[in-house]
Protein backbone atom coordinates (compact mmCIF):
# COMPACT_ATOMS: atom_id res chain seq x y z
CA UNK A 1 0.00 0.00 0.00
CA UNK A 2 2.80 2.71 0.67
CA UNK A 3 4.26 1.40 -2.05
CA UNK A 4 1.13 2.76 -4.39
CA UNK A 5 0.83 6.12 -2.82
CA UNK A 6 5.11 6.62 -3.34
CA UNK A 7 4.00 5.48 -7.16
CA UNK A 8 1.28 8.26 -6.88
CA UNK A 9 3.19 10.92 -5.21
CA UNK A 10 6.32 10.55 -7.83
CA UNK A 11 4.46 9.70 -11.04
CA UNK A 12 1.96 13.35 -9.74
CA UNK A 13 5.47 15.07 -8.72
CA UNK A 14 6.93 14.00 -12.05
CA UNK A 15 4.07 15.00 -14.40
CA UNK A 16 3.93 18.53 -12.52
CA UNK A 17 7.54 18.71 -12.92
CA UNK A 18 7.27 18.34 -16.90
CA UNK A 19 4.02 21.38 -16.84
CA UNK A 20 6.86 23.38 -14.61
CA UNK A 21 9.59 22.72 -17.78
CA UNK A 22 7.43 23.81 -20.30
CA UNK A 23 7.72 27.40 -21.81
CA UNK A 24 3.88 27.99 -21.41
CA UNK A 25 3.04 27.06 -18.04
CA UNK A 26 0.94 29.71 -16.03
CA UNK A 27 1.89 27.95 -12.81
CA UNK A 28 5.30 30.41 -12.02
CA UNK A 29 5.46 33.86 -13.01
CA UNK A 30 8.49 34.13 -13.35
CA UNK A 31 8.24 31.59 -16.63
CA UNK A 32 9.19 27.93 -16.65
CA UNK A 33 11.84 25.77 -14.73
CA UNK A 34 13.76 24.12 -17.42
CA UNK A 35 15.91 22.56 -14.57
CA UNK A 36 12.34 20.81 -13.16
CA UNK A 37 12.90 19.00 -16.95
CA UNK A 38 15.61 15.87 -15.89
CA UNK A 39 14.26 15.35 -12.10
CA UNK A 40 10.84 15.16 -13.58
CA UNK A 41 11.46 12.40 -15.78
CA UNK A 42 13.65 10.61 -13.14
CA UNK A 43 10.43 10.62 -10.81
CA UNK A 44 8.19 9.31 -13.27
CA UNK A 45 10.94 6.32 -14.23
CA UNK A 46 10.64 5.83 -10.96
CA UNK A 47 6.78 5.58 -10.12
CA UNK A 48 6.46 3.38 -13.28
CA UNK A 49 9.16 0.81 -12.10
CA UNK A 50 6.99 0.89 -8.47
CA UNK A 51 3.68 -0.08 -10.30
CA UNK A 52 5.65 -2.72 -12.45
CA UNK A 53 6.99 -4.48 -9.12
CA UNK A 54 3.49 -4.26 -7.75
CA UNK A 55 1.51 -5.20 -10.91
CA UNK A 56 1.43 -6.88 -14.52
CA UNK A 57 2.82 -4.64 -16.92
CA UNK A 58 -0.16 -3.87 -18.95
CA UNK A 59 -1.97 -3.03 -15.87
CA UNK A 60 0.70 -0.77 -14.45
CA UNK A 61 1.16 1.28 -17.55
CA UNK A 62 -2.58 1.73 -17.62
CA UNK A 63 -2.71 3.27 -14.05
CA UNK A 64 0.70 5.48 -14.74
CA UNK A 65 -0.44 6.66 -17.93
CA UNK A 66 -3.66 7.22 -16.53
CA UNK A 67 -2.24 9.07 -13.56
CA UNK A 68 0.04 11.25 -15.99
CA UNK A 69 -2.67 12.33 -18.31
CA UNK A 70 -4.88 12.83 -15.01
CA UNK A 71 -1.73 15.15 -13.77
CA UNK A 72 -0.97 16.88 -17.09
CA UNK A 73 -4.58 17.93 -18.09
CA UNK A 74 -5.30 19.44 -14.65
CA UNK A 75 -2.08 21.63 -14.61
CA UNK A 76 -3.18 24.24 -17.37
CA UNK A 77 -6.10 24.80 -15.96
CA UNK A 78 -4.47 24.84 -12.59
CA UNK A 79 -1.89 27.38 -14.10
CA UNK A 80 -4.82 29.43 -15.75
CA UNK A 81 -6.83 29.62 -12.65
CA UNK A 82 -3.50 30.71 -10.05
CA UNK A 83 -2.46 33.23 -13.11
CA UNK A 84 -5.72 34.64 -13.08
CA UNK A 85 -5.96 34.89 -9.38
CA UNK A 86 -2.84 36.55 -9.46
CA UNK A 87 -3.81 39.52 -12.27
CA UNK A 88 -1.55 38.92 -14.91
CA UNK A 89 -2.18 37.70 -17.92
CA UNK A 90 -0.19 35.64 -20.14
CA UNK A 91 -0.50 34.02 -23.52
Amino acid sequence: MTTAILAALLGGAGAWGLYLASPQQQWRAQGHWPRARWPAVVALAASLALLLSLMGPAAACFTWLTLVMLVGSAAPFAGAWRARSRGCAHG
